[in-house]
């Protein structure tokens, strides 16, 4: 893929890898973007037409040294090529690449709708040209708390100069919003693979583990609080069914059922609700609820425990969310992990140094970083003083090859690169940390551990790294946040503290006539900000129709997904029985169906978020051209509005959460009766399996879908807002300013020139703390 890169720097004059200069003619240019035009044109649902053709592969070769052979690679080659443009992107070479999208869908090539997607969202990155001088810049050489601790301090000055309750309400959201930020880390691995070992030497006491949740069950979310407590949340009604239903085709769970049933019997119910139960429980109790070992078996029927601790380790607003083993039988609890892991922050995988690298745990490693929004990736080789170093480092090797063999499998090659840049390997003693932490260092000492080299805290500096450090995407986030919004409260100050100042020089003839021009001015934008308010309630109440409409093209999609899957595993059946004169490998039917739901579910995700922000764009389009004169600039200075910068990272992750152990079990069922004479009886089959599952995945999906899209739009909305109602909190500022500046009128006047200082002082220290908020 690395030539279509030195294609593209050889086009702009750049110099090569082998020092040579080219000159590009312009119909080298030309056909460059015609070629990227054309691979960008292929999807997932035209791309068994482009591969097989010769023509094709020999235009993919113009630029790159291999050809793209499945939908995998050829995404790659897609992702390359936008990620070029994106890094070099000069408005002539998106002309261009416009010119040859239209004259696709002029020669019928492409569709109408699918040259207006391509040029006005690339599949599947967008190239938006960001104004950096408009932004707020962070320095990246301080820490969160370092930026936390400024912030803190502009926040104290701002507070004595602010005198009005709505500006103090401001700085008193920014402060809860710095203050109130959760950092979450998950925990994941095998049974036995050392979580809560590794959790307690982290928290430096027995909190997790034999001496309070032994074996642990459940998921279980550990937070900070002054007052530590402990809280179980069992399975509700709906959950419990579906537990129920999926024990007719997993035998592991049809296990599970019966064991809860004969222990709980009538009691059941109790548990089981419409609503969610939950208890507080006694912390030292803890292990009745959660530990597979203990006695009455309530870890069955327990969904999740919140426990609450006052360590130190949690203080800086770290959360904990330690997850029952991978080979839990249970697949809704595997669902409820996945949940949680996709809101957290980072992820720490473990595993046993004498079990590294099961099935299991190279599965999960790569679903997590293709598929489950997970960014930063450590994974922890526990045990690590029952080996030598050597046999530690060949371990970890392994592991890599583990991963690259089933990369291989699922056809993912392309991605061994992202996801071994994305891990970090750490080996770890958690038995002889913990010693050193809870005062039993003389005994790791004499096993020849000092603290320094168990491992603990190599990890404890990379969590610091990671979450708090120079170079972590969310304290970026977190730190421009609250500038910005710093910035916009310093901004309303300072114009309040002008318009007063030019009052100080009227006499009371000139107030009283300003307040006489003031009403008339007050009364005119009334009406007008009561016909803006109705146009964009209309506008929200249109977008949330347009969401409502939205769940039909989703039921379309899926309807041909299913298709796509019945497909693609009665096409490997047949070559299979053709040429091997054998039945399709249960692992390899596996992994068609698994692979072929991911990639389809995440291209219609992709495409139902293209259809939100067109809608969004054409709404903020309207309201910014109808109301532009009132200050209603969405987009930055000079620029049109773009609805992409509103949603740049979301509908990007929470839809692949659902287990489809029940859905593959079927179509294996389905593969394994099936003849070869009598491939029909298998499509009847996968019809019926997939049409059964596909009714979860479904719901599961609108859910998650229409519950994104309401929360963004009342977001939207409330940004659309903005400009119409700082405009009437300035005009209400400004009457109160007016006024009082009437009423005292008289002692103003006898202070005129001290009041005059104060001002101007100020608004010197203002415009200080203004430029700060920008850097």
């Amino acid at each position: 893929m690395n030539l279509a890169k030195d294609y593209f720097l050889l086009y702009h004059g750049i110099q090569a890898q082998k020092n040579i200069s080219y000159e590009i003619t312009k119909t080298k240019e030309a056909e460059f973007f015609e070629i990227v035009a054309l691979i960008l044109s292929a999807s997932r649902k035209n791309y068994d037409k482009y591969l097989p053709l010769k023509s094709f592969n020999d235009i993919c070769t113009f630029i790159t040294t291999k050809a793209p052979v499945n939908l995998e690679e050829l995404y790659s080659l897609q992702y390359n090529l936008i990620e070029i443009i994106a890094n070099d992107n000069h408005h002539e070479d998106i002309e261009k690449l416009h010119n040859a999208f239209e004259y696709l869908a002029n020669e019928e090539i492409i569709t109408k709708a699918d040259n207006e997607k391509l040029i006005s969202l690339f599949d599947p990155s967008e190239i938006v040209i960001k104004r950096k001088d408009e932004e707020i810049l962070i320095d990246n050489s301080k820490t969160f708390k370092e930026h936390k601790e400024e912030i803190d301090l502009v926040i104290q000055e701002l507070k004595e100069i602010i005198k009005k309750d709505d500006l103090l309400n401001e700085l008193k959201e920014t402060n809860n919003y710095i203050n109130n930020q959760k950092f979450s880390i998950g925990i994941t691995g095998v049974m036995n693979a050392g979580k809560s070992t590794m959790l307690n030497a982290l928290m430096g006491k027995e909190i997790l583990g034999s001496a309070v949740v032994p074996e642990t069950a459940n998921l279980t979310i550990v937070k900070y609080d002054k007052n530590p407590s402990a809280k179980v949340f069992y399975w509700n009604k709906k959950e419990w069914d579906r537990i129920e239903n999926s024990a007719n085709e997993i035998e592991s769970i049809k296990e599970f059922v019966q064991e809860t049933k004969s222990i709980f019997k009538d009691e059941l119910k109790n548990y089981i609700k419409d609503d969610s139960r939950n208890d507080e429980v006694d912390i030292n109790n803890l292990a009745l609820y959660t530990s597979a070992e203990a006695s009455g078996k309530k870890c069955n029927l327990v969904k999740y425990v919140e426990l609450k601790s006052d360590l130190n380790f949690l203080k800086d607003g770290i959360e904990i969310v330690d997850t029952p083993g991978l080979d839990d039988p249970v697949i809704q609890r595997e669902e409820i992990t996945k949940e949680y892991l996709n809101n957290c922050d980072m992820m720490i995988h473990l595993m046993n140094v004498s079990q590294s690298a099961t099935l299991k745990d190279v599965e999960f490693i790569i679903d997590a970083l293709l598929y489950q929004n997970i960014s930063k990736l450590l994974v922890v080789i526990t045990r690590a003083d029952t080996v030598t170093k050597e046999q530690l480092e060949e371990v970890i090797n392994y592991t890599k090859t583990s991963i690259k063999r089933q990369l291989k499998a699922l056809n993912k090659d392309s991605q061994l690169d992202y996801i071994l840049k994305t891990i970090k390997f750490i080996p770890i003693s958690g038995k002889m940390a913990l010693l050193h932490r809870t005062g039993k260092q003389k005994e790791a000492l004499e096993a020849g551990f000092k603290l320094e080299d168990t491992g603990i805290l190599e990890i404890e500096n990379y969590l610091n790294e990671s979450l708090f450090g120079k170079n972590s995407s969310k304290t970026d986030l977190i730190i421009k946040g609250a500038k910005a919004q710093l910035y916009k409260t310093t901004e309303k100050q300072i114009s309040a503290l002008n318009y007063e100042l030019r009052l100080l020089s009227k006499s009371k003839d000139e107030l009283e006539e300003e307040l006489i021009e003031f009403n008339k001015k007050k009364s005119a934008n009334e009406k007008i900000f009561q016909a803006m308010k109705e146009d964009i309630l209309y506008y929200k109440n249109d977008a949330k129709n347009y969401i409502a409409s939205l769940e039909t093209f989703l039921t379309s999609e899926l309807i041909d997904l299913q298709t796509v899957i019945k497909q693609r595993v009665i096409s490997d059946v047949r070559y299979t029985y053709e040429k091997e004169k054998k039945k399709t490998p249960t692992s390899r039917v596996k992994t068609i169906v698994e692979t072929a739901i991911k990639d389809g579910i995440v291209d219609v995700i992709r495409d139902y978020r293209y259809k939100f922000i067109k809608k969004s764009q054409n709404i903020g389009e309207i309201c910014e051209q109808k109301y532009h004169d009132f200050g209603f600039a969405l987009g930055h200075k000079n620029d049109n509005f773009d609805a992409r910068g509103f949603f740049q990272d979301d509908f990007k992750a929470g839809f692949l959460t659902s287990s489809n152990d029940i859905l593959i079990s079927k179509v294996i069922a389905a593969v394994e009766k099936c003849k070869p004479t009598k491939l029909e009886d298998l499509e009847i089959a996968l019809d019926r399996g997939l049409k059964e599952e596909f009714s979860n995945i479904e719901e599961n999906i609108k859910t998650k879908a229409k519950e994104v899209s309401q929360l963004l739009i009342e977001n939207f909305f409330k940004i659309l807002n903005a400009p119409l109602d700082n405009f009437e909190s300035k005009l209400k500022s400004d009457e109160e300013i007016l006024q009082n500046q009437i009423k005292s009128f008289e002692d103003n006047e006898k202070n005129k020139d001290e009041l005059s200082i104060i001002i101007h002082k100020n608004l010197k220290k203002l415009e200080s703390i203004k430029e700060g908020c920008k850097r």
